[in-house]
């Protein structure tokens, strides 16, 4: 054995050494480090795989979300989590927390703060219970509720604007945005004393901070709002009053933009250079982003290499423990709400052609705006997609949820009769092209216009001319067996997010509001429901597609 002599201090020092590389975070002593993001969006109150509506299994929620979350952590210690936004509204779980505050923390944010999220952005949905509700799931959470471009009335940030996180050595900022349409949608009492800067100009103010005030190495933002472009071809889409994306990603100094509001699943793609990832709704999937960084002697950290891809809750991802004791007691009565029997239909309430001709289910839901308000008109839309509507038989409260899953309050506005006829001029809109085949009168969406912005007016008749140009297609409009002047008034029902001019109803921004009505519109249906025990299906027939239709001049008609 050869002996060698010992130096004071230098096992202090050999062991410092040892330590340091286990501390180091990995590839750092070679300068390389990879720092995992992922993130949610739009996650809408959905804990488990279960559709509420339909009381059946889908392949969505927190749970399974974060069980994958989970399995990263393990493999990557450089892991950052955020979500873009519209958290605590969405499901019946978050809608009867809203409705008793009292009883608890928010499940969704006490969800959240669990599985250790790191940030989010502020949605637009999260305003849909009022201020109240919304501090009161922020103060609960553990994690900050970002959103740089709501101000309050005097200017100042209503939220914080930014997080910066060190990982792995690497300073991370992350700037939150929302979506600048909310007073277009939103009522004033929801968000009182607010207002919306526009995303990039809060971007061009605050990336420059975070690059040389706060020594960022790489900056994300976090944002509640999608791509105002198609991807491919960068052709804008006219969504530039809700959807700022690119606007943001021509600002300079921004490394990612983590987006949501629009519920898509976009890989990760580059738009104007800027890499870009949207994931989906509802915890479908979950997105992932790895970041390489290397690092120079002079430079500091450097972006070598993004990586994305968009991770599925299908049946394959286990059941996070943590999320499902969290969501137990919520999901019990949120099932159990839903599957209460409130009616009985003596008949069918088809809903696939109402967009086609007047139906008795969109007649009973503005029958029931006008009896709630004594509003002389009322205006609605189907709101789903498709919805087969209700057949004959019992009515469950999921059967309403399914019409009318918005959390919409009831409004009142004061109209004339060109208000009236804008309004059903707009919805005329849909119909995008009219042509005969076989006999038939065959019509197509109007491409990029939301089947829920085509509103119906129960009170007056009227018929649409899908043939004539667009502008003149309302034909026959009487009120009481009248025909409607342009300087006519009326009250006219409508949900809280029309009453603010949205979906393209501009002609109602602005007008006066003479009524407001507390309970959403779903749960007067639902009362309503409930009062009558049986409903029958009863269609007046007062608005009709129907093209102009005269007599050929050379056709002799005989007395």
């Amino acid at each position: 054995m050869i002996s060698r002599p010992f130096f004071p201090g230098a096992r202090t020092a050999v062991l410092a050494f040892a330590l340091s590389l286990i501390s180091s975070p990995p590839g750092a002593a070679d300068g390389t480090v990879v720092v995992t993001i992922l993130q949610t969006a739009d996650l809408h109150g959905h804990f488990l795989p279960w559709d509420y509506a339909r009381a059946q299994k889908a392949d969505e929620g927190l749970a399974r979300v974060a069980s994958r979350i989970a399995t990263i952590r393990k493999e990557t210690p450089n892991v950052l989590l955020l979500d873009a936004g519209d958290t605590i509204q969405g499901t019946p779980v978050e809608f009867l927390h809203a409705k008793h505050p009292e009883s608890g923390p928010d499940p969704m944010s006490a969800a959240m703060s669990a599985v250790k999220y790191d940030a989010m952005a502020v949605g637009n949905h999260d305003f849909n219970f009022g201020l109240a509700v919304l501090h009161k799931a922020q103060k609960e959470a553990t994690f900050p509720w970002l959103s740089a471009n709501t101000r309050n009335a005097d200017g100042s940030a209503a939220f914080q604007e930014y997080l910066v996180k060190t990982v792995a050595g690497v300073r991370i900022g992350i700037l939150g945005l929302t979506t600048p349409n909310i007073p277009n949608w939103e009522p004033e009492r929801n968000r009182p004393g607010l207002k919306w800067e526009d995303p990039a100009i809060t971007a061009r103010r605050l990336v420059p901070v975070l690059r040389e005030k706060e020594k960022c190495d790489f900056v994300a933002i976090l944002i509640h709002s999608g791509p105002e472009v198609n991807l491919q071809t960068g052709e804008p889409d006219g969504t530039d009053a809700e959807n700022r994306v690119a606007a943001v990603s021509k600002v300079p100094g921004i490394d990612l933009l983590l987006t949501g509001h629009t519920h898509r699943r976009i890989p990760l793609t580059r738009l104007n250079g800027v890499p870009i990832i949207q994931p989906g709704r509802w915890g479908d999937v979950l997105a992932r982003i790895d970041v390489t960084f290397t690092r120079g002697e002079k430079k500091g950290w450097t972006v070598a290499d993004v990586k994305g891809e968009l991770l599925p809750s299908d049946g394959s991802v286990s059941l996070d423990p943590v999320v499902v004791a969290i969501a137990a007691p919520h999901d019990a009565a949120a099932r159990a709400y839903m599957d209460e029997k409130i009616a009985i239909a003596d008949g069918d309430f088809p809903g696939t052609r109402a967009r086609l001709e007047d139906s008795a289910l969109l007649d009973f839901e503005s029958d029931t705006m006008r009896l709630a308000t004594g509003a002389d008109l009322a205006m609605t839309s189907l709101l789903p997609g498709r919805f087969e509507g209700w057949p004959k038989g019992p009515i469950f409260v999921r059967e309403v949820y399914g019409l009318y899953p918005y959390e919409n309050q009831l409004v009142v506005v004061e109209i004339d009769g060109a208000t009236l006829k804008a309004c059903l001029e707009h919805a005329a809109e849909f119909y995008g092209a009219a042509a005969w085949e076989g006999g038939r009168l065959v019509l197509k969406p109007k491409e990029n216009m939301i089947p829920y912005n085509f509103d119906v007016i129960q009170g007056a008749s009227y018929r649409i001319d899908p043939t004539a140009p667009v502008g003149a297609r309302v034909k026959d409009l009487a009120f009481r067996g009248r025909p409607v002047p342009p300087g006519d008034r009326f009250t006219l029902a409508v949900n809280s997010y029309r009453a603010q001019g949205s979906g393209g109803y501009t002609a109602l921004k602005g007008a006066k509001v003479v009524k407001e009505i507390q309970e959403e519109i779903r749960e007067l249906l639902i009362a309503r429901l409930k009062e009558l025990g049986h409903v029958f299906p009863v269609t007046d027939r007062n608005w009709v597609v129907a093209p102009d239709v005269v007599w050929a001049p050379a056709t002799n008609i005989r007395e």
